[in-house]
């Protein structure tokens, strides 16, 4: 069974509340629950957005192969990968 959000409960508790104080008469008890129905909503939210920690992200990047082994070429220093025999940037022969 799906969850209720927040601004339903609000929404149909407005609703209610509104339209049974206007009727008036033997369905002024809709009222209440109506009321009931917001102050449930009122909590969700509080709950939700006060109550709850909030989530950090975080961001780590994807280390490369060449950055795992720790993989240079040895006259320019730029990062090379374990199967390359060339440097990609200058062409020094790595093996």
């Amino acid at each position: 069974m799906a969850e209720i959000p927040w601004w339903a409960w609000i929404g149909v508790g407005l609703f209610v509340a509104v339209s049974a104080g206007i009727m008036g008469g033997k369905v002024s008890w809709f009222a209440w629950i109506g009321l009931l129905f917001t102050a449930i909503g009122i909590g969700k939210v509080v709950y939700l957005f006060v109550l709850t920690p909030r989530k950090t992200e975080v961001r780590t990047s994807i280390p490369t192969p060449a950055q795992v082994l720790g993989s240079y070429c040895p006259l320019c220093r730029m990062s090379v990968l374990p199967t390359d025999r060339f440097c990609r940037y200058c062409g020094t022969r790595l093996r």
